[in-house]
């Protein structure tokens, strides 16, 4: 079984154990449907994952905005189909402080998104673009406010 049929049959776990569900379960449940290949092919991808934890795990402190970001950032290579990682510490100065602040940026809106899904998630409908709400925009009018 591929990744694409045990994500496909994910549904079934969702529906039988709620909406609380954690690694462990889907990691047993997975080993119950046999979704995992080989045992030389599990402990190569587990491999896999762990060397991109400690990928992730190498920090750079910015002194300009305090912040502790990604030091080795993961890209796709388009003709080679591989992934390859570049330390921002060998970027030019202006290209790093670029992407630092385009980080920092990002950082703030993904907070803002949690935090909403949290509130939502609890009940707390503060926002009416949820689903549920039919709200029908033409993408050509500009959207309006009222306060």
């Amino acid at each position: 079984m591929g990744p694409a049929e045990i994500v496909a049959s994910l549904k079934e776990l969702c529906a039988e154990n709620g909406p609380r569900l954690s690694t462990e379960q889907i990691v047993s449940w997975i080993d119950r449907i046999d979704g995992f290949e080989t045992d030389v092919e599990l402990i190569q991808y587990a491999k896999k994952m762990k060397a991109r934890q400690y990928a992730r795990m190498l920090e750079y402190d910015d002194v300009e905005s305090g912040l502790k970001i990604k030091r080795l950032w993961s890209f796709r290579d388009q003709t080679r189909h591989r992934r390859y990682y570049v330390d921002i510490l060998e970027m030019p100065d202006a290209e790093r402080q670029r992407l630092v602040r385009e980080y920092s940026r990002f950082v703030k809106q993904l907070r803002s998104v949690r935090k909403a899904m949290t509130d939502y998630l609890a009940g707390q409908a503060f926002f009416d673009f949820y689903p549920g709400d039919e709200v029908d925009v033409d993408a050509d009018e500009p959207a309006t406010s009222e306060i």
